[in-house]
């Protein structure tokens, strides 16, 4: 456990995000878990006013916004000048307030900031690396960045193995595998008076997010005399197509387009509904949303179905505790539907299995102290080599 006065600078690109829950539960671990948390966003939090503000006010400190700052933000484009502006930023601020290491997360612009800052105030650090962040193209930045940190850490068993990959064995030590993790307790579970087979479905109105699937889905049920309904919440630019497919299959009346929701209205939604599915086609560099959605989902016991992938098949565990399915296969996709409506004693046990695995495996408060000691250790190394 690290020392009541050990104090951390946690970067991150945007906070609070949207799509990005699990990062506010992680902080709210570390925080408990005895770490002095000092937050900075690079950019503007790009969710609704209610859940910035919810998000900020459970925090113990105030979050710094760089790009709020007229002082540190006048005059820098986007690209080395601004990295260079927003570490010279979080230097200022480190300094002042005797900060002891720094924590990026996501391997892209916030460590860009955070090694240059490190640099300047000679601090460590280190930094969380997303799914996003792991292509091919950037191999060789990453395996620099993880030379120079003092460790990374990867949200699931297949990011680290690719991070591995990445970086050879010679920096095995410093490679770290932490779950994407949320705090269960902030998901009533139970008591839910759902829809009668209502789907929920969540992502951008891209090709990539399978919807054409579940809607073909639909009308293979509505052909076999079974009527569902689902909840389409996103926005993207295959909208018009996806559109003129539900009008074309004649399901406008039980086919619903949402936007963007806020995470009460996100919650409402999943205690109304009686599955989620993610049809998406393609995860690539989507899976932590992914994975975040399925987690939120699993923590307030609605049943998940969900298209194969590399990381969800480390949260979901198929027949347990959810069902994974074949991408581009509505038929598939219509019986596993057909099961799970027609049994309610099957999706209660897959739900209460779910709610076990996220106390038990994906809790932001069993997860952070791992972090957390991490980061002690990282300052010790760092007081002891000065």
């Amino acid at each position: 456990m690290p020392r009541p006065n050990a104090t951390v600078a946690y970067v991150i690109d945007r906070f609070p995000r949207e799509t990005h829950s699990f990062v506010l539960h992680e902080i709210l671990a570390l925080e408990a878990s005895g770490v002095d948390m000092h937050v900075f966003s690079l950019g503007m939090p790009d969710g609704c006013h209610d859940d910035t503000a919810m998000a900020l006010s459970r925090l113990k400190t105030p979050v710094g916004y760089f790009l709020a700052d007229p002082e540190a933000s006048g005059g820098a484009q986007a690209g080395p000048a601004m990295t260079m502006r927003a570490a010279q930023w979080i230097a200022r601020r480190v300094t002042a307030r005797g900060i002891g290491h720094l924590h990026a997360h996501g391997a892209e612009m916030a460590t860009d900031v955070v090694r240059e800052a490190g640099r300047l105030t000679g601090r460590g650090y280190s930094f969380t690396a997303h799914a996003r962040d792991l292509h091919d193209d950037v191999a060789p930045a990453v395996r620099e960045k993880v030379l120079e940190a003092q460790f990374a850490v990867a949200l699931s068993d297949f990011d680290f193995l690719r991070l591995y990959g990445m970086c050879g064995r010679g920096s095995a030590d410093k490679l770290h595998r932490i779950p994407m993790s949320v705090d269960a307790e902030d998901y009533e579970f139970g008591g839910r008076d759902h829809l009668r087979n209502a789907i929920l479905t969540v992502g951008p109105l891209v090709e990539d997010s399978g919807f054409v699937d579940l809607v073909e889905a639909m009308r293979i049920l509505r052909d076999r005399g079974l009527t569902s309904r689902a909840t389409i919440l996103g926005d993207g630019p295959f909208g018009p197509v996806l559109r003129a497919r539900i009008e074309r299959l004649g399901l406008t009346r039980q086919v619903a387009i949402v936007p963007r929701a806020s995470r009460a209205e996100l919650a409402a939604l999943i205690q109304t509904h009686t599955v989620l599915v993610q049809p998406w086609v393609a995860h690539h560099s989507d899976r932590d949303v992914l994975s975040n959605l399925v987690l939120d989902a699993m923590a307030a016991g609605l049943p998940v179905l969900s298209t194969d992938g590399p990381s969800i098949r480390e949260l979901i565990d198929d027949g347990v505790n959810g069902r994974v399915f074949s991408a581009c296969d509505p038929l598939g996709l219509a019986g596993a539907l057909e099961t799970f409506f027609g049994s309610a004693r099957l999706r209660e046990s897959m739900a209460a299995n779910a709610r076990i695995d996220v106390e038990q495996v994906f809790a932001a408060r069993r997860n952070a102290p791992q972090l957390a000691t991490l980061f002690a250790g990282a300052m010790a190394r760092q007081s002891f080599n000065a």
